[in-house]
């Protein structure tokens, strides 16, 4: 009897994990064909993230448009957006959901905005700037190439 009771405990707490378990997992079910590594989140963290990304996206172009117009000073300005300070306003709570691999990037991504402010604050040459956007490109490609927002 208590083999029974046992065995119907566990298929029942089986079957209510898979209802809950996607949403807190750290890995979700991968879509057919895509190898890339789930970021399980909910609706508004899934926007707060994708918001973040899109404003790397506008730090980047400032930051080529400001040296195509010749204005490196306007650099430290324009990475600063994208550095370190952007975290200030994320709930932790998401971090925590986001596999460990996607959150060193991502907090490696805001410290190469942040030394290429820096660097262009105390002067530097056109060619590393160039190179640091090169290296800040290379993460949001590596992201973009290991991870996905889960369905």
């Amino acid at each position: 009897m208590l083999r029974k009771t046992l065995s119907a405990a566990i298929l029942i707490a089986g079957a209510a994990s898979t209802t809950t378990l996607p949403a807190l997992a750290q890995r979700a079910p991968q879509a057919t064909g895509d190898p890339r590594e789930a970021v399980a989140l909910n609706p508004a963290e899934a926007e707060e993230m994708l918001a973040g990304m899109r404003t790397y996206l506008e730090t980047i172009q400032g930051i080529v448009a400001a040296m195509a117009e010749n204005q490196i000073d306007r650099v430290p300005q324009i990475a600063s957006k994208s550095g370190a300070k952007m975290l200030r306003d994320v709930n932790p709570v998401t971090g925590l959901k986001a596999p460990i691999g996607f959150s060193m990037m991502s907090f490696d991504t805001h410290d190469k905005f942040d030394k290429l402010a820096e660097k262009a604050r105390t002067g530097t040459s056109r060619s590393e700037v160039l190179a640091d956007l090169r290296d800040i490109l290379g993460n949001c490609i590596a992201c973009h190439a290991s991870y996905r927002l889960a369905p």
